[in-house]
């Protein structure tokens, strides 16, 4: 009669007899309940078992558990969640079904990276802002991105009037008083000699005619170059002019 520890029991046995001593402890549902599928299942384990360290057996064929490979702390934040993954007929655990880990933050009000701040470095969606300065300002508030990447101000695109000489940028092209209307043509400027001529300017918001020649020494040439309404007295040659001008 042979010795009992040395008894080669076939699978189906194996599973049996652990079964009628315990061993599963009531770990696995079903387990024990005799079925050819469990019987296979346990066929398969000690299969894998034999084969060496190699390819050890990770877990028993049929069971379910929670899982999670995103970085620590991060699930249950943001779009962050665990999943399930199952022991497959290879006593190999399958891939995490239903998971989702972190990934990079996008403006969408939603804490994608899982760090408990939604929309980290973008501006916050809703704030205030504006745009432009002055008579050209017009508010709004920062929205996200249709896709996401950024955010930007919705404000609408202040009101522009035709420029006028008023000292305000009334365009909104960033200048101001440029090429008002009635600038530009040739005016009186109401006093005497070279100075008498102008030309339509716009001056500290007003249009004003401004002379185009200052008074300078009176040279014999026929015109009153000092603006003084007498021609050409006590004048100098242009030769005796110029010479004035030397240092």
């Amino acid at each position: 009669m042979g010795n009992p520890s040395s008894e080669v029991l076939s699978p189906g046995a194996l599973l049996r007899r652990m079964c009628s001593v315990g061993l599963f402890g009531g770990l696995v549902i079903g387990a024990c309940a005799g079925t050819d599928q469990n019987v296979e299942r346990q066929r398969l384990l000690d299969e894998v078992n034999a084969a060496g360290t190699n390819k050890p057996a990770q877990c028993r064929p049929g069971i379910v558990e929670a899982c999670y490979n995103g970085a620590p702390g991060t699930s249950g934040r943001g779009i962050c969640k665990g999943g399930n993954r199952t022991c497959g007929n290879d006593a190999v655990w399958g891939a995490c079904g239903g998971e989702v880990q972190p990934r990079k933050e996008t403006c969408n009000k939603t804490d994608d990276d899982c760090d408990g701040i939604v929309d980290n470095n973008f501006e916050r969606d809703g704030a205030s802002c504006s745009i432009g300065t002055g008579q050209c300002k017009s508010s709004g508030t920062w929205r996200c991105k249709p896709d996401g990447s950024g955010t930007t101000c919705d404000a609408p695109l202040p009101a522009t009037q035709p420029e006028k000489c008023d000292g305000i940028d009334n365009d909104c092209d960033g200048q101001i008083d440029e090429e008002v209307p009635g600038t530009g043509g040739s005016c009186s400027t109401g006093k005497t000699g070279v100075c008498a001529e102008g030309l339509m300017k716009c001056l500290g918001g007003q249009l004003q005619c401004a002379q185009n020649i200052q008074p300078s020494q009176e040279i014999c040439n026929q015109k009153d170059d000092d603006c003084n309404n007498a021609v050409d007295d006590r004048c100098l040659t242009a030769e005796e002019a110029a010479k004035l001008k030397k240092p």
